[in-house]
């Protein structure tokens, strides 16, 4: 089964054609069962909303497979590219599949872990605790790079001609497949619509963080996606596979990728258990991709 899957799920690099790389076949298996919940007895929707999953799955495979593995010019950008438009797509089109799976609504539950990892007084001081308004606009900005961070790894190492730069690609791309799957599990809000719903409105909008804020806010379909933290899965993922394979863009990534993972809690978007709990996904992913595209091994020193 492992070598079947594998061969379907082929990472690109190999100079073969007409097969989809791990992150492609990834995001393709997510659509179709995306439009399986779509298509079950228990879904309200339409049926033409199950079968556009279906022909984005088919036109993201009919594009991989003819842009085939290039070395060089705009097939090769393309094709190191492809997964990054489908990525958000399949994120926003979740809000409407996510009550179908589990229509529970669950922050009281993580309210509750919440107070039991910290008592009841340092809940309230983390959820009331005042920040200027330079420093809401600095995690504003942090927050809303979430996106850029791995593309700019991905770009990097593309540029680079890193041969490792499939299995990286793969490794970010089932990250976020991964962290999807906790929002079927456990959908909730995160505390801006509970227990810090006050201090999420009393945020400072400063320069540019109010209208960032607002701005996100207007783009987010998905709306019940607090468990596990996303931003700080892929953060981690991104930090983690540029220290093995780009030393100086880890060192540019890892102050804004912390102050990302600050602004998750700092901001109100998600529990402390959130980001707890985003370890174990992590790890999840990161075995997944490992077996199904091989590992992302560090780069030696002297390798150019």
């Amino acid at each position: 089964m492992r070598d079947s899957i594998r061969a379907i799920l082929r990472p690109g690099g190999w100079g073969r054609k007409g097969r989809l790389r791990v992150a492609e076949g990834g995001l393709v298996v997510a659509l179709l069962l995306m439009a399986a919940i779509a298509w079950s007895p228990f879904s309200p929707l339409p049926f033409a909303a199950g079968l556009r999953f279906v022909l984005v799955a088919a036109a993201l495979t009919a594009i991989a497979l003819m842009l085939g593995e290039q070395q060089g010019g705009l097939r090769y950008w393309i094709r190191e590219l492809l997964p990054t438009p489908f990525i958000p797509y399949t994120f926003l089109s979740l809000g409407t599949l996510i009550p179908i799976v589990n229509p529970r609504v669950a922050d009281g539950l993580l309210m509750g872990w919440d107070e039991r990892l910290l008592g009841r007084e340092l809940q309230a001081a983390l959820y009331s605790m005042p920040l200027p308004s330079w420093s809401v606009d600095l995690l504003s900005l942090a927050y809303s790079s979430f996106f850029f961070l791995p593309l700019a790894l991905v770009v990097t190492l593309a540029w680079r001609r890193d041969p490792q730069v499939a299995r990286v690609s793969a490794t970010i791309t089932l990250t976020f497949l991964v962290s999807y799957t906790g929002y079927f599990l456990v959908p909730a809000y995160g505390p801006r619509t509970t227990v810090a719903r006050d201090r999420w409105e009393s945020l400072p909008h400063g320069v540019v963080g109010g209208r960032l804020r607002m701005l996100l806010d207007e783009m987010e379909a998905t709306k019940t996606d607090a468990f596990p933290s996303g931003h700080t899965m892929v953060t981690l993922a991104t930090l983690l596979c540029a220290r093995r394979r780009a030393r100086d863009l880890f060192d540019v990534l890892l102050p804004i990728g912390s102050l990302l993972i600050a602004a998750t809690v700092l901001l109100t978007y998600h529990y402390l258990v959130d980001l707890l709990v985003a370890i174990p996904f992590l790890v999840a992913s990161w075995w997944l991709s490992a077996w199904l595209a091989g590992p992302v091994v560090a780069k030696a020193t002297d390798d150019r």
